[in-house]
């Protein structure tokens, strides 16, 4: 079975092979009820305090906070923020 199909190109005269690979089909199980979210943001001045080792972002995890995204942030004065993006589905 080949998983190309071939395009004649009249125009320069070449052939023009493309793949052909089957689209996935997406089944999603959408909630009568929105859900809601919170957010959370650690933020670290390295200059102060150490960055968070495994053993607190577990912790975090484990009260059910997903880190999202880290964003270093260095200023002009030298000093360098650290901020940790966490997100987790509010409690009822």
């Amino acid at each position: 079975m080949s998983l190309s199909l071939s395009y004649n190109n009249v125009m320069f005269g070449q052939q023009d092979v493309r793949p052909i690979l089957p689209l996935p089909m997406v089944y999603e199980n959408v909630p009568d009820i929105p859900t809601n979210w919170e957010y959370k943001v650690l933020t670290v001045d390295t200059r102060e305090m150490d960055l968070p080792d495994v053993v607190a972002l577990n912790e975090l995890g484990d009260q059910g906070w997903l880190l999202t995204s880290v964003l270093d942030q260095r200023t002009s004065h030298g000093s360098t923020f650290v901020h940790y993006y966490f997100v987790r589905q509010k409690k009822a």
